[in-house]
Protein backbone atom coordinates (compact mmCIF):
# COMPACT_ATOMS: atom_id res chain seq x y z
CA UNK A 1 0.00 0.00 0.00
CA UNK A 2 1.55 3.44 -1.04
CA UNK A 3 1.37 6.57 1.13
CA UNK A 4 -1.98 7.94 -0.69
CA UNK A 5 -3.98 4.71 -0.16
CA UNK A 6 -2.95 4.74 3.24
CA UNK A 7 -4.23 8.65 3.98
CA UNK A 8 -7.06 7.02 2.13
CA UNK A 9 -7.99 4.45 3.94
CA UNK A 10 -7.31 7.19 7.29
CA UNK A 11 -10.17 9.48 5.52
CA UNK A 12 -12.41 6.40 5.01
CA UNK A 13 -12.16 5.61 8.30
CA UNK A 14 -13.25 8.98 9.31
CA UNK A 15 -16.17 8.82 6.61
CA UNK A 16 -17.47 5.42 8.54
CA UNK A 17 -17.63 7.64 12.29
CA UNK A 18 -19.14 9.85 10.39
CA UNK A 19 -21.74 8.15 8.52
CA UNK A 20 -21.00 9.43 5.35
CA UNK A 21 -21.17 6.88 1.93
CA UNK A 22 -18.91 9.40 0.09
CA UNK A 23 -16.96 12.69 0.51
CA UNK A 24 -15.94 15.05 -2.13
CA UNK A 25 -12.95 17.50 -2.60
CA UNK A 26 -13.19 20.07 -5.42
CA UNK A 27 -10.46 21.58 -7.01
CA UNK A 28 -10.90 25.06 -6.15
CA UNK A 29 -11.11 27.63 -3.29
CA UNK A 30 -14.02 29.61 -1.32
CA UNK A 31 -14.65 32.08 -3.59
CA UNK A 32 -14.98 29.04 -6.73
CA UNK A 33 -11.46 30.30 -8.42
CA UNK A 34 -10.16 27.62 -11.24
CA UNK A 35 -6.35 28.43 -9.73
CA UNK A 36 -6.14 28.46 -5.68
CA UNK A 37 -3.45 29.16 -3.61
CA UNK A 38 -1.22 25.91 -1.88
CA UNK A 39 -4.19 25.97 1.12
CA UNK A 40 -6.78 25.06 -0.79
CA UNK A 41 -5.18 22.83 -3.02
CA UNK A 42 -3.17 21.01 -0.59
CA UNK A 43 -5.85 18.42 0.59
CA UNK A 44 -6.24 17.04 -2.58
CA UNK A 45 -3.03 16.38 -3.58
CA UNK A 46 -2.32 15.03 0.54
CA UNK A 47 -4.97 12.23 -0.37
CA UNK A 48 -4.76 11.93 -4.54
CA UNK A 49 -1.05 11.52 -6.33
CA UNK A 50 -2.71 13.39 -9.47
CA UNK A 51 -0.95 16.86 -9.61
CA UNK A 52 -3.00 18.81 -12.16
CA UNK A 53 -4.83 21.60 -11.35
CA UNK A 54 -7.94 20.79 -11.87
CA UNK A 55 -9.57 17.51 -10.58
CA UNK A 56 -12.17 16.68 -8.24
CA UNK A 57 -11.27 13.70 -5.97
CA UNK A 58 -14.68 11.30 -4.90
CA UNK A 59 -13.95 9.17 -2.52
CA UNK A 60 -16.58 6.10 -1.07
CA UNK A 61 -15.76 3.53 1.30
CA UNK A 62 -13.87 1.08 -0.06
CA UNK A 63 -12.42 3.12 -3.32
CA UNK A 64 -11.02 6.77 -4.25
CA UNK A 65 -11.60 8.37 -7.85
CA UNK A 66 -10.49 11.06 -9.90
CA UNK A 67 -12.54 13.24 -12.01
CA UNK A 68 -10.45 14.99 -14.82
CA UNK A 69 -11.62 16.54 -18.26
CA UNK A 70 -9.54 15.55 -21.28
CA UNK A 71 -6.77 18.36 -20.97
CA UNK A 72 -5.01 16.07 -18.33
CA UNK A 73 -6.14 12.12 -19.07
CA UNK A 74 -2.41 11.15 -20.41
CA UNK A 75 -0.62 12.85 -17.37
CA UNK A 76 -2.94 11.57 -14.76
CA UNK A 77 -2.92 7.85 -16.24
CA UNK A 78 0.86 8.45 -15.55
CA UNK A 79 0.65 10.22 -12.03
CA UNK A 80 -1.63 7.55 -10.76
CA UNK A 81 0.57 4.47 -11.29
CA UNK A 82 1.44 2.84 -8.46
CA UNK A 83 -1.88 3.85 -6.28
CA UNK A 84 -5.41 2.71 -5.62
CA UNK A 85 -7.09 5.77 -7.27
CA UNK A 86 -8.89 5.53 -10.46
CA UNK A 87 -8.64 8.22 -13.43
CA UNK A 88 -12.71 8.95 -14.58
CA UNK A 89 -12.44 10.34 -17.78
CA UNK A 90 -14.61 13.34 -17.70
CA UNK A 91 -16.71 14.62 -20.70
CA UNK A 92 -15.58 11.29 -22.25
CA UNK A 93 -18.75 10.12 -24.63
CA UNK A 94 -20.55 7.71 -22.79
CA UNK A 95 -18.88 8.52 -18.50
CA UNK A 96 -21.44 9.70 -16.47
CA UNK A 97 -20.76 13.01 -14.55
CA UNK A 98 -20.01 12.57 -10.88
CA UNK A 99 -23.12 15.01 -9.78
CA UNK A 100 -25.76 12.03 -11.84
CA UNK A 101 -23.37 9.12 -10.49
CA UNK A 102 -23.89 10.38 -6.69
CA UNK A 103 -28.48 10.26 -7.46
CA UNK A 104 -28.06 7.04 -9.47
CA UNK A 105 -25.83 5.24 -7.10
CA UNK A 106 -27.58 6.74 -4.31
CA UNK A 107 -24.36 7.74 -2.68
CA UNK A 108 -25.75 9.39 0.35
CA UNK A 109 -25.28 10.71 3.21
CA UNK A 110 -22.59 12.57 0.92
CA UNK A 111 -19.95 14.91 2.56
CA UNK A 112 -18.36 18.30 0.95
CA UNK A 113 -17.18 20.84 2.59
CA UNK A 114 -20.16 23.61 1.17
CA UNK A 115 -17.54 27.04 1.49
CA UNK A 116 -15.97 24.94 -1.36
CA UNK A 117 -19.12 24.32 -3.56
CA UNK A 118 -21.31 26.85 -5.05
CA UNK A 119 -24.69 26.46 -4.38
CA UNK A 120 -25.47 25.58 -8.14
CA UNK A 121 -23.21 22.79 -7.90
CA UNK A 122 -24.53 21.96 -4.67
CA UNK A 123 -28.50 21.92 -6.00
CA UNK A 124 -27.24 19.30 -8.73
CA UNK A 125 -25.99 17.22 -5.42
CA UNK A 126 -29.46 17.41 -4.00
CA UNK A 127 -31.81 14.82 -4.48
CA UNK A 128 -34.39 14.68 -2.06
CA UNK A 129 -34.74 15.49 1.95
CA UNK A 130 -34.13 11.68 2.57
CA UNK A 131 -30.63 11.93 0.60
CA UNK A 132 -29.05 14.38 3.43
CA UNK A 133 -25.64 15.96 2.21
CA UNK A 134 -23.03 17.15 5.35
CA UNK A 135 -20.82 20.37 5.08
CA UNK A 136 -18.05 18.45 6.69
CA UNK A 137 -14.26 19.91 6.24
CA UNK A 138 -12.24 16.82 6.76
CA UNK A 139 -8.69 19.78 6.06
CA UNK A 140 -7.49 18.51 10.15
CA UNK A 141 -6.77 15.31 8.65
CA UNK A 142 -3.77 16.94 6.76
CA UNK A 143 -0.13 17.03 8.12
CA UNK A 144 1.34 20.42 7.64
CA UNK A 145 -1.73 22.49 6.00
CA UNK A 146 -0.22 25.92 4.43
CA UNK A 147 -1.37 29.04 5.53
CA UNK A 148 -3.25 31.48 3.46
CA UNK A 149 -1.12 34.05 1.64
CA UNK A 150 -0.46 37.48 3.43
CA UNK A 151 1.22 39.44 0.82
CA UNK A 152 -0.09 42.92 0.29
CA UNK A 153 -2.11 44.05 -2.61
CA UNK A 154 -1.55 46.77 -5.04
CA UNK A 155 -2.91 49.44 -7.27
CA UNK A 156 -4.02 49.69 -10.55
CA UNK A 157 -2.02 52.82 -12.10
CA UNK A 158 -5.81 54.63 -12.70
CA UNK A 159 -4.41 55.57 -16.27
CA UNK A 160 -4.11 52.11 -17.33
CA UNK A 161 -7.88 51.36 -16.64
CA UNK A 162 -11.20 53.08 -19.07
CA UNK A 163 -12.87 53.58 -15.61
CA UNK A 164 -12.77 55.12 -12.13
CA UNK A 165 -13.74 53.08 -8.89
CA UNK A 166 -17.49 55.31 -8.61
CA UNK A 167 -18.31 54.63 -12.28
CA UNK A 168 -17.27 50.88 -12.05
CA UNK A 169 -19.41 50.74 -8.49
CA UNK A 170 -22.49 52.91 -10.20
CA UNK A 171 -22.97 50.56 -13.65
CA UNK A 172 -22.94 47.52 -10.86
CA UNK A 173 -25.45 49.17 -8.10
CA UNK A 174 -27.34 50.19 -11.69
CA UNK A 175 -27.52 46.80 -13.10
CA UNK A 176 -28.53 45.32 -9.62
CA UNK A 177 -31.49 47.01 -9.45
CA UNK A 178 -32.13 45.85 -13.14
CA UNK A 179 -32.37 42.47 -11.16
CA UNK A 180 -34.18 43.41 -8.92
CA UNK A 181 -31.73 44.08 -6.06
CA UNK A 182 -30.51 46.92 -3.93
CA UNK A 183 -27.55 45.62 -3.69
CA UNK A 184 -24.67 42.92 -3.89
CA UNK A 185 -22.14 40.34 -2.72
CA UNK A 186 -19.24 39.61 -4.91
CA UNK A 187 -17.25 36.44 -4.24
CA UNK A 188 -15.06 35.68 -7.17
CA UNK A 189 -11.74 37.40 -6.55
CA UNK A 190 -11.36 38.68 -10.40
CA UNK A 191 -14.54 40.66 -9.78
CA UNK A 192 -13.42 42.08 -6.91
CA UNK A 193 -9.75 42.76 -8.28
CA UNK A 194 -11.49 44.61 -11.11
CA UNK A 195 -14.01 46.58 -9.08
CA UNK A 196 -11.49 47.81 -6.49
CA UNK A 197 -8.81 48.36 -9.37
CA UNK A 198 -5.98 46.56 -7.06
CA UNK A 199 -4.46 43.72 -7.93
CA UNK A 200 -2.50 40.67 -5.63
CA UNK A 201 -0.20 38.04 -4.82
CA UNK A 202 -2.52 35.34 -3.88
CA UNK A 203 -2.74 32.87 -5.83
CA UNK A 204 0.23 32.04 -8.29
CA UNK A 205 0.43 33.76 -11.69
CA UNK A 206 -2.93 35.37 -11.09
CA UNK A 207 -3.03 39.02 -9.62
CA UNK A 208 -5.93 38.44 -7.36
CA UNK A 209 -6.31 38.68 -3.70
CA UNK A 210 -8.64 36.38 -1.09
CA UNK A 211 -11.96 38.70 0.15
CA UNK A 212 -15.23 39.54 -0.36
CA UNK A 213 -17.00 42.38 -1.17
CA UNK A 214 -20.05 44.23 -0.86
CA UNK A 215 -21.96 47.22 -2.73
CA UNK A 216 -25.01 48.81 -1.15
CA UNK A 217 -27.11 51.98 -1.51
CA UNK A 218 -25.24 55.24 -2.38
CA UNK A 219 -22.39 53.65 -3.71
CA UNK A 220 -21.03 52.28 -0.09
CA UNK A 221 -17.96 49.76 -0.61
CA UNK A 222 -17.44 46.77 1.89
CA UNK A 223 -14.14 44.87 1.41
CA UNK A 224 -13.60 42.04 3.83
CA UNK A 225 -9.86 40.83 3.81
CA UNK A 226 -7.06 40.28 6.10
CA UNK A 227 -6.49 44.10 7.16
CA UNK A 228 -2.57 42.88 7.04
CA UNK A 229 -2.58 43.38 3.34
CA UNK A 230 -4.02 46.22 2.82
CA UNK A 231 -1.58 48.89 2.22
CA UNK A 232 -0.45 52.46 3.87
CA UNK A 233 -2.31 54.58 1.11
CA UNK A 234 -5.35 52.40 0.44
CA UNK A 235 -8.28 55.34 0.99
CA UNK A 236 -10.09 53.19 3.82
CA UNK A 237 -12.57 56.48 3.79
CA UNK A 238 -14.12 55.25 0.22
CA UNK A 239 -13.47 51.75 1.03
CA UNK A 240 -14.46 50.47 4.44
CA UNK A 241 -12.22 47.26 5.45
CA UNK A 242 -13.21 44.54 7.72
CA UNK A 243 -11.70 41.42 8.98
CA UNK A 244 -12.14 38.43 5.89
CA UNK A 245 -14.46 35.98 8.30
CA UNK A 246 -16.43 38.94 9.16
CA UNK A 247 -18.10 38.70 5.89
CA UNK A 248 -20.55 36.03 7.86
CA UNK A 249 -21.67 38.16 10.49
CA UNK A 250 -22.24 40.95 7.94
CA UNK A 251 -24.77 38.91 5.40
CA UNK A 252 -26.90 37.85 8.31
CA UNK A 253 -27.78 41.14 9.61
CA UNK A 254 -28.77 42.86 6.41
CA UNK A 255 -32.25 43.26 5.50
CA UNK A 256 -32.63 43.83 1.88
CA UNK A 257 -32.62 42.40 -1.64
CA UNK A 258 -28.77 41.41 -2.11
CA UNK A 259 -27.82 40.26 -5.38
CA UNK A 260 -25.97 36.68 -5.51
CA UNK A 261 -23.98 34.67 -8.38
CA UNK A 262 -25.31 31.22 -7.55
CA UNK A 263 -22.70 29.90 -9.73
CA UNK A 264 -19.55 31.83 -8.09
CA UNK A 265 -20.60 31.92 -4.73
CA UNK A 266 -20.36 29.29 -2.25
CA UNK A 267 -23.06 27.31 -0.58
CA UNK A 268 -21.96 28.61 2.77
CA UNK A 269 -22.13 32.45 1.85
CA UNK A 270 -25.93 31.80 0.15
CA UNK A 271 -26.91 30.66 3.38
CA UNK A 272 -25.84 33.81 5.00
CA UNK A 273 -28.27 36.21 2.98
CA UNK A 274 -31.22 36.22 4.15
CA UNK A 275 -33.16 37.94 1.06
CA UNK A 276 -31.46 36.47 -2.64
CA UNK A 277 -31.96 37.83 -6.07
CA UNK A 278 -30.06 35.09 -8.32
CA UNK A 279 -28.45 36.73 -10.86
CA UNK A 280 -24.92 36.50 -13.33
CA UNK A 281 -22.61 38.92 -11.39
CA UNK A 282 -22.62 41.74 -13.16
CA UNK A 283 -18.90 42.33 -12.31
CA UNK A 284 -18.46 39.18 -13.92
CA UNK A 285 -20.10 40.39 -17.01
CA UNK A 286 -18.69 43.88 -17.59
CA UNK A 287 -15.23 43.12 -16.66
CA UNK A 288 -15.02 40.82 -19.99
CA UNK A 289 -15.52 43.68 -22.21
CA UNK A 290 -12.54 45.83 -22.11
CA UNK A 291 -12.80 49.53 -22.61
CA UNK A 292 -10.66 51.62 -24.91
CA UNK A 293 -7.77 51.49 -22.47
CA UNK A 294 -7.75 48.21 -21.72
CA UNK A 295 -7.64 47.65 -25.53
CA UNK A 296 -4.79 50.01 -26.34
CA UNK A 297 -2.38 48.59 -23.94
CA UNK A 298 -3.37 44.86 -24.45
CA UNK A 299 -2.28 45.71 -28.10
CA UNK A 300 1.12 47.06 -26.35
CA UNK A 301 2.05 44.72 -23.99
CA UNK A 302 1.17 42.09 -27.11
CA UNK A 303 3.99 43.63 -28.94
CA UNK A 304 6.38 43.16 -26.23
CA UNK A 305 5.16 39.84 -25.51
CA UNK A 306 5.46 38.64 -28.92
CA UNK A 307 9.75 39.61 -29.00
CA UNK A 308 9.96 37.61 -26.04
CA UNK A 309 8.77 34.29 -27.95
CA UNK A 310 11.01 35.50 -30.72
CA UNK A 311 13.50 35.21 -28.92
CA UNK A 312 13.15 31.48 -27.79
CA UNK A 313 12.86 30.68 -31.25
CA UNK A 314 15.90 32.38 -32.28
CA UNK A 315 17.73 30.77 -29.56
CA UNK A 316 16.41 27.16 -30.33
CA UNK A 317 17.70 27.63 -33.95
CA UNK A 318 21.14 28.86 -32.93
CA UNK A 319 21.62 26.18 -30.19
CA UNK A 320 19.84 22.66 -31.70
CA UNK A 321 22.09 22.24 -34.00
CA UNK A 322 25.44 21.98 -31.71
CA UNK A 323 23.89 20.26 -28.65
CA UNK A 324 20.65 19.52 -27.06
CA UNK A 325 18.06 21.47 -25.31
CA UNK A 326 16.25 20.34 -22.23
CA UNK A 327 12.78 21.46 -21.66
CA UNK A 328 13.18 23.06 -18.60
CA UNK A 329 16.10 25.40 -20.31
CA UNK A 330 13.62 26.66 -22.70
CA UNK A 331 10.96 27.15 -20.28
CA UNK A 332 13.78 29.03 -17.85
CA UNK A 333 15.04 31.15 -21.00
CA UNK A 334 11.91 32.37 -22.02
CA UNK A 335 10.39 32.85 -18.87
CA UNK A 336 13.73 35.18 -18.15
CA UNK A 337 13.35 37.39 -21.42
CA UNK A 338 9.95 37.58 -20.67
CA UNK A 339 9.94 38.97 -17.02
CA UNK A 340 12.58 41.19 -18.10
CA UNK A 341 10.28 42.73 -20.48
CA UNK A 342 8.79 46.24 -20.35
CA UNK A 343 6.48 46.63 -17.60
CA UNK A 344 5.93 42.50 -17.12
CA UNK A 345 5.67 41.49 -13.00
CA UNK A 346 4.71 38.22 -13.51
CA UNK A 347 4.40 34.78 -15.69
CA UNK A 348 0.25 34.04 -16.86
CA UNK A 349 0.55 30.29 -15.91
CA UNK A 350 3.54 28.37 -15.19
CA UNK A 351 5.27 27.53 -18.89
CA UNK A 352 4.30 24.55 -20.64
CA UNK A 353 8.17 23.49 -22.43
CA UNK A 354 7.10 20.08 -23.49
CA UNK A 355 9.23 18.00 -26.14
CA UNK A 356 7.64 14.93 -28.59
CA UNK A 357 5.91 12.63 -26.13
CA UNK A 358 5.42 14.78 -23.33
CA UNK A 359 3.48 17.28 -26.10
CA UNK A 360 0.09 15.39 -25.69
CA UNK A 361 -0.17 16.46 -22.05
CA UNK A 362 -2.22 19.21 -22.24
CA UNK A 363 -0.92 20.70 -19.44
CA UNK A 364 2.70 19.08 -18.97
CA UNK A 365 5.25 21.62 -17.59
CA UNK A 366 8.93 20.36 -17.07
CA UNK A 367 10.83 20.16 -13.66
CA UNK A 368 14.36 19.59 -12.20
CA UNK A 369 13.22 16.13 -11.25
CA UNK A 370 11.47 15.29 -14.48
CA UNK A 371 12.47 16.51 -18.18
CA UNK A 372 13.31 15.52 -21.54
CA UNK A 373 15.56 16.78 -24.50
CA UNK A 374 14.14 18.62 -27.49
CA UNK A 375 17.18 17.60 -29.90
CA UNK A 376 18.29 18.01 -33.60
CA UNK A 377 16.21 14.55 -34.18
CA UNK A 378 13.38 15.59 -31.93
CA UNK A 379 9.65 16.21 -33.72
CA UNK A 380 8.40 18.94 -31.68
CA UNK A 381 8.66 21.17 -29.02
CA UNK A 382 5.53 22.57 -27.95
CA UNK A 383 5.75 25.78 -25.57
CA UNK A 384 2.54 27.49 -23.92
CA UNK A 385 3.54 30.82 -21.94
CA UNK A 386 1.98 33.92 -21.12
CA UNK A 387 3.19 36.84 -18.60
CA UNK A 388 1.58 39.20 -16.77
CA UNK A 389 1.73 42.70 -17.53
CA UNK A 390 1.08 46.74 -16.40
CA UNK A 391 -1.69 46.62 -19.35
CA UNK A 392 -3.01 43.11 -19.92
CA UNK A 393 -2.40 39.50 -20.08
CA UNK A 394 -0.99 37.01 -22.82
CA UNK A 395 -1.56 33.79 -23.53
CA UNK A 396 0.66 32.24 -26.58
CA UNK A 397 1.62 28.60 -27.78
CA UNK A 398 4.03 28.35 -30.78
CA UNK A 399 5.25 24.55 -31.71
CA UNK A 400 8.92 24.77 -32.96
CA UNK A 401 10.14 21.90 -34.80
CA UNK A 402 13.74 19.83 -35.36
CA UNK A 403 13.50 17.22 -37.43
CA UNK A 404 9.46 17.20 -38.70
CA UNK A 405 8.59 14.12 -40.58
CA UNK A 406 5.51 14.80 -43.60
CA UNK A 407 3.13 13.26 -40.86
CA UNK A 408 4.37 16.20 -38.64
CA UNK A 409 4.08 18.87 -41.26
CA UNK A 410 0.96 17.48 -41.87
CA UNK A 411 -0.48 17.93 -38.93
CA UNK A 412 1.10 21.10 -37.90
CA UNK A 413 -0.38 22.08 -41.29
CA UNK A 414 -3.33 21.09 -40.71
CA UNK A 415 -3.20 22.77 -37.14
CA UNK A 416 -2.50 26.16 -38.65
CA UNK A 417 -5.53 25.40 -41.19
CA UNK A 418 -7.77 25.22 -37.99
CA UNK A 419 -6.71 28.09 -36.70
CA UNK A 420 -6.94 30.45 -39.57
CA UNK A 421 -10.53 28.92 -40.55
CA UNK A 422 -11.65 30.41 -37.64
CA UNK A 423 -9.76 33.57 -37.22
CA UNK A 424 -10.95 34.67 -40.55
CA UNK A 425 -15.05 34.27 -39.41
CA UNK A 426 -17.59 37.33 -39.64
CA UNK A 427 -20.48 36.21 -37.75
CA UNK A 428 -23.39 37.89 -36.65
CA UNK A 429 -24.02 40.01 -33.34
CA UNK A 430 -25.55 37.23 -30.88
CA UNK A 431 -23.70 34.42 -31.80
CA UNK A 432 -21.50 32.43 -29.05
CA UNK A 433 -18.24 30.90 -29.07
CA UNK A 434 -20.52 27.15 -29.32
CA UNK A 435 -22.17 28.79 -31.97
CA UNK A 436 -18.92 29.25 -34.22
CA UNK A 437 -16.44 26.54 -33.05
CA UNK A 438 -17.22 24.43 -36.43
CA UNK A 439 -15.52 26.74 -37.65
CA UNK A 440 -12.28 25.34 -36.27
CA UNK A 441 -12.79 21.54 -35.23
CA UNK A 442 -14.28 20.31 -38.55
CA UNK A 443 -11.15 21.03 -40.16
CA UNK A 444 -9.70 18.63 -37.81
CA UNK A 445 -12.70 16.22 -37.89
CA UNK A 446 -12.65 15.90 -41.76
CA UNK A 447 -9.33 14.00 -41.22
CA UNK A 448 -10.72 12.12 -38.24
CA UNK A 449 -8.43 13.98 -35.83
CA UNK A 450 -10.23 15.70 -32.46
CA UNK A 451 -8.74 17.82 -29.76
CA UNK A 452 -10.16 17.30 -26.46
CA UNK A 453 -10.61 20.70 -25.33
CA UNK A 454 -12.24 23.54 -26.24
CA UNK A 455 -10.84 25.43 -29.36
CA UNK A 456 -10.52 28.68 -26.77
CA UNK A 457 -11.33 30.64 -24.04
CA UNK A 458 -11.51 33.90 -23.08
CA UNK A 459 -8.47 36.43 -21.66
CA UNK A 460 -8.98 38.81 -18.91
CA UNK A 461 -7.35 41.91 -18.21
CA UNK A 462 -4.36 41.90 -15.38
CA UNK A 463 -6.28 38.82 -14.19
CA UNK A 464 -6.77 35.05 -14.80
CA UNK A 465 -5.51 33.95 -17.88
CA UNK A 466 -9.03 32.28 -18.38
CA UNK A 467 -12.00 34.51 -18.50
CA UNK A 468 -15.64 33.71 -19.03
CA UNK A 469 -18.13 34.46 -20.02
CA UNK A 470 -17.02 33.09 -23.58
CA UNK A 471 -14.88 30.27 -25.35
CA UNK A 472 -15.10 28.16 -27.90
CA UNK A 473 -16.09 24.99 -27.56
CA UNK A 474 -19.01 22.77 -29.52
CA UNK A 475 -20.10 20.57 -26.44
CA UNK A 476 -21.31 21.74 -23.13
CA UNK A 477 -19.44 21.71 -19.94
CA UNK A 478 -21.05 22.31 -16.79
CA UNK A 479 -17.69 23.30 -15.34
CA UNK A 480 -16.83 25.81 -18.25
CA UNK A 481 -18.57 28.62 -18.00
CA UNK A 482 -18.32 29.63 -21.82
CA UNK A 483 -21.58 30.28 -23.75
CA UNK A 484 -21.89 34.16 -23.64
CA UNK A 485 -22.30 35.87 -26.43
CA UNK A 486 -18.98 37.32 -28.02
CA UNK A 487 -19.43 41.10 -27.74
CA UNK A 488 -16.83 44.00 -29.11
CA UNK A 489 -14.21 44.53 -26.70
CA UNK A 490 -13.97 40.37 -25.56
CA UNK A 491 -10.63 39.32 -26.36
CA UNK A 492 -10.34 35.12 -26.33
CA UNK A 493 -7.85 32.65 -27.24
CA UNK A 494 -8.46 30.36 -30.60
CA UNK A 495 -5.48 27.18 -29.87
CA UNK A 496 -6.37 24.10 -31.72
CA UNK A 497 -3.91 20.99 -31.82
CA UNK A 498 -3.22 17.47 -32.81
CA UNK A 499 -2.16 15.14 -29.70
CA UNK A 500 -0.86 11.98 -31.11
CA UNK A 501 -0.27 9.97 -27.54
CA UNK A 502 3.78 8.56 -27.51
CA UNK A 503 4.31 10.75 -30.09
CA UNK A 504 3.75 14.30 -30.03
CA UNK A 505 1.46 17.11 -29.78
CA UNK A 506 0.84 20.20 -31.84
CA UNK A 507 -1.04 23.62 -30.79
CA UNK A 508 -0.83 27.38 -31.97
CA UNK A 509 -2.41 29.54 -30.40
CA UNK A 510 -2.94 33.03 -30.52
CA UNK A 511 -5.27 35.91 -28.57
CA UNK A 512 -8.13 37.66 -30.78
CA UNK A 513 -9.92 40.83 -30.30
CA UNK A 514 -13.95 40.79 -31.32
CA UNK A 515 -14.66 44.43 -33.08
CA UNK A 516 -17.09 45.31 -35.35
CA UNK A 517 -17.38 44.28 -38.55
CA UNK A 518 -20.52 46.08 -40.11
CA UNK A 519 -23.70 46.78 -40.23
CA UNK A 520 -26.18 45.31 -43.35
CA UNK A 521 -30.12 45.58 -43.81
CA UNK A 522 -29.52 41.95 -42.73
CA UNK A 523 -27.93 42.12 -39.30
CA UNK A 524 -25.30 43.36 -37.52
CA UNK A 525 -22.16 41.67 -37.66
CA UNK A 526 -18.53 41.18 -35.77
CA UNK A 527 -14.88 40.14 -36.99
CA UNK A 528 -11.84 38.71 -35.11
CA UNK A 529 -8.56 40.89 -35.22
CA UNK A 530 -5.62 38.98 -34.14
CA UNK A 531 -3.58 40.48 -31.20
CA UNK A 532 -0.89 37.92 -30.55
CA UNK A 533 2.08 38.39 -32.48
CA UNK A 534 4.93 36.16 -33.68
CA UNK A 535 5.45 34.07 -36.53
CA UNK A 536 4.87 30.18 -36.66
CA UNK A 537 7.87 27.56 -37.23
CA UNK A 538 8.18 27.75 -41.16
CA UNK A 539 9.74 24.19 -41.36
CA UNK A 540 5.79 22.80 -40.37
CA UNK A 541 3.99 24.50 -42.85
CA UNK A 542 3.02 22.96 -46.67
CA UNK A 543 2.06 25.56 -48.60
CA UNK A 544 0.24 22.60 -50.74
CA UNK A 545 -2.11 22.23 -48.27
CA UNK A 546 -3.51 25.70 -48.05
CA UNK A 547 -5.64 26.95 -50.36
CA UNK A 548 -5.08 30.94 -51.86
CA UNK A 549 -7.43 32.35 -48.77
CA UNK A 550 -5.30 30.66 -46.49
CA UNK A 551 -2.17 31.89 -47.82
CA UNK A 552 -3.46 35.36 -48.13
CA UNK A 553 -3.98 35.48 -44.70
CA UNK A 554 -0.54 34.14 -43.24
CA UNK A 555 1.18 36.30 -45.23
CA UNK A 556 -1.27 39.25 -44.47
CA UNK A 557 -0.49 38.24 -40.67
CA UNK A 558 3.24 37.48 -41.17
CA UNK A 559 3.39 41.35 -42.27
CA UNK A 560 1.27 42.19 -39.42
CA UNK A 561 4.27 40.42 -37.02
CA UNK A 562 6.78 42.50 -38.92
CA UNK A 563 5.25 45.52 -38.52
CA UNK A 564 4.24 45.27 -35.22
CA UNK A 565 7.53 44.00 -33.68
CA UNK A 566 10.18 45.50 -35.88
CA UNK A 567 10.21 49.12 -34.52
CA UNK A 568 11.19 47.32 -31.08
CA UNK A 569 14.36 46.05 -32.70
CA UNK A 570 15.81 48.80 -34.08
CA UNK A 571 19.12 48.94 -32.17
CA UNK A 572 19.00 45.18 -32.46
CA UNK A 573 20.12 44.24 -36.27
CA UNK A 574 20.85 40.36 -35.75
CA UNK A 575 17.22 39.55 -34.17
CA UNK A 576 15.74 41.77 -36.84
CA UNK A 577 16.89 40.21 -39.45
CA UNK A 578 16.12 37.08 -38.23
CA UNK A 579 12.38 38.34 -37.99
CA UNK A 580 12.48 39.92 -41.41
CA UNK A 581 13.35 36.28 -42.45
CA UNK A 582 10.46 34.83 -40.50
CA UNK A 583 7.95 36.64 -41.72
CA UNK A 584 9.06 36.70 -45.47
CA UNK A 585 5.67 35.71 -47.51
CA UNK A 586 5.09 31.71 -48.30
CA UNK A 587 4.90 31.15 -52.25
CA UNK A 588 3.62 28.11 -54.09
Amino acid sequence: MNIFDERIKTLQDRMRRDGLRAYIIPATDPHMSESYCDRYGAMRKYFCPFRGQDGTLFVTLDSYEIYTDGRYWIEAEKELEGSSCLLVKDGHPGVKNLFDRVKDEDLYPLGIDTAMCSIDDLRRYYAGKDKPIYSIDYSFLVKDLPSLPKEKIFRVDPALLSTSLDERVSLLLEDARKAGAESLVLTALDDIAYVLGYRGRDIPYTPVFYSYLFLSEGGKVDLFIDPDKIPADFDTDRIAVHPYESIFSFLKERTEKVLVDPKRTNARIYGAVKNKVLSLSPAYLRKAVKGPREIENTLRIHEIDGIAVLRLMKFLEDNLPERDIDELEAASYLDGIRLRGEGCYDLSFETIAAADSNGPMMHYAPTAESHSLFTKDSLTLLVDSGGQYYGGTTDITRTFLAKPTEEVIHDYTLTLKSQISLSRQIFMRGCTGHSIDIAAREVMWREGLDYKCGTGHGVSYMGPVHEGPIGFRYYDSPQRDDKGILLPGHVITIEPGVYKEGKYGIRLENELLVKEHGVTDQGDFLEFETITYCPYDRKGIDVTMLDDGELSWLNDYLALVFEKLSKHLENDPELLAYLKRQCAPFTR
